[in-house]
């Protein structure tokens, strides 16, 4: 029997359906984050172009996610509220892997990667929503906990995925301007497990119709008939943003550090520690699929260090805790920079993955602290834009800056990275201390 205002709880296989989906996207992710700089620079792409060329994902997070899950919330079929854009969005999505995969060319692979991006984030925002939207409230904690497993799980396997490829003795490296044989097969496992998990999700999980949520007594968002003034919208976000100003400086230095190990540990690594002279040396396809592991290490760590994290926070406060890390970060991306051996490449993505575990925690926690309970959501929404923007920002600039500090090497981008993040941290030790509220 389901209580007014309730939705009815799930099973937990079909808790396991809803949550499933995120695992195709993170090994989705994990492929992507770990091989881009490689194929862009497969296809001819110089190391002062990478930092542009990895716009897409910022640009895409920034415009469509918000406006796919906006659309969504009222979009009412008989074949579901999200599922529709779900079904759309991850067809979109495997076409694009598939694309990737068979690239003939830079520019055919540019605009795939844009797709995909488009795609993954149209994707995410309905996929987030179906757990409010099929979840009763007191089942929806374990919900978002089952995702994050899921999530944590696919990263590591998507980064991972072009080292066993090597190890299985499929080809690393390309003498011709072509995809490596074993990062073709990549995205193509890529696309399959995306198809398999998204398409598991939308077979298994049942939308509730406005008929459902009347009989439950649940109102559903309907669109607005008033029109509102964009000046006015403008004034209320700027006014709802000013609290976060030491939040938003602290996140700016953060991300634009954790952007430029993005983008720049694979030629780093492959050249300053493998000692690959060239794309077509078979030092860069051991360097580059090295960091993989490291990218997988460090979404490891942060996995493992996330349950650890709220002791922390209650014992030693928000802010000291989130500091700490932060400075445990920038060693970890300064010791990539001077790293002479495998070991210690992946000691450094251990330090990373602290500072990533409190990034993607700590600064929601205070900003939750700011504002009343009944705007935390919109608040916390806005705080997207921290995320964003200083990968807009490295994206456009971070390649001029690096080939004026050393031209063709992009030897210090990453010491450039951890001075950020301890930027960070001395920004996140001057704010008032909080704990967790």
């Amino acid at each position: 029997m389901t209580s007014k205002g309730q939705l009815p709880a799930l099973t937990n296989s079909r808790l396991l359906s809803l949550s499933m989906g995120y695992l195709g996207l993170q090994i989705t992710f994990g492929i992507e984050s770990a091989s881009l700089s490689r194929l862009y620079q497969t296809f001819g792409a110089g190391v002062d172009d990478l930092a542009f060329l990895w716009l897409a994902g910022p640009v895409a997070g920034l415009v469509v996610q918000p406006l796919v899950g906006r659309w969504s919330d009222f979009t009412w079929t008989r074949w579901g509220r999200r599922r529709p854009w779900i079904m759309g969005s991850g067809a979109m999505a495997v076409g694009a892997l598939v694309g990737i995969a068979y690239a003939p060319s830079l520019a055919w692979a540019i605009a795939m990667v844009w797709l995909l991006e488009v795609a993954m984030n149209a994707l995410n925002a309905p996929y987030r929503a179906l757990v409010g939207d099929t979840m009763p409230l007191h089942q929806q904690g374990r919900g978002f906990a089952m995702q994050t497993v899921f999530i944590g799980l696919g990263a590591f396997l998507g980064a991972m995925t072009p080292k066993l490829l090597s190890l299985a003795g499929v080809a690393n490296i390309s003498a011709a301007a072509a995809t490596p044989e074993s990062i073709r097969i990549a995205f193509l496992l890529a696309a399959g497990c995306l198809a398999l998990s998204v398409g598991g999700t939308v077979l298994s999980i049942r939308e509730h119709g406005r008929e459902d949520y009347a009989r439950f007594g649940i109102a559903v968002a309907e669109r607005a008939r008033k029109r509102v003034l964009l000046a006015a919208r403008v004034r209320s976000s700027l006014a709802m943003l000013a609290p976060f100003r030491r939040i938003a400086a602290m996140q700016f230095f953060a991300w634009a550090a954790l952007y430029l190990f993005w983008v720049y540990a694979t030629p780093i690594v492959a050249m300053g520690v493998f000692g690959a002279s060239s794309v077509q040396d078979p030092r860069y396809g051991a360097g580059a699929d090295w960091v993989g592991v490291m990218f997988a290490t460090y979404n490891g760590v942060a996995g493992l260090f996330a349950f650890v994290l709220p002791r922390l926070f209650d014992r030693y406060g928000v802010t000291a805790v989130h500091a700490g890390a932060l400075m445990v970060g920038g060693a970890g991306f300064a010791g990539v920079a001077v790293a002479g051996a495998p070991a210690m490449l992946i000691a450094c993505a251990g330090l990373i993955g602290i500072a990533y575990a409190s990034l993607i925690s700590a600064p929601f926690v205070l900003a939750s602290t700011l504002v009343a309970r009944s705007e935390a959501g919109t608040a916390i929404g806005l705080m997207n834009v921290f995320i964003v923007a200083p990968q807009l920002v490295m994206g456009f600039a971070a390649g001029a800056v690096i080939g004026w500090l050393s031209p063709g090497s992009p030897d210090n981008a990453l010491l450039m990275a951890g001075l950020l993040c301890v930027v960070a941290a001395i920004i996140c030790a001057g704010s008032p201390r909080a704990s967790t509220p």
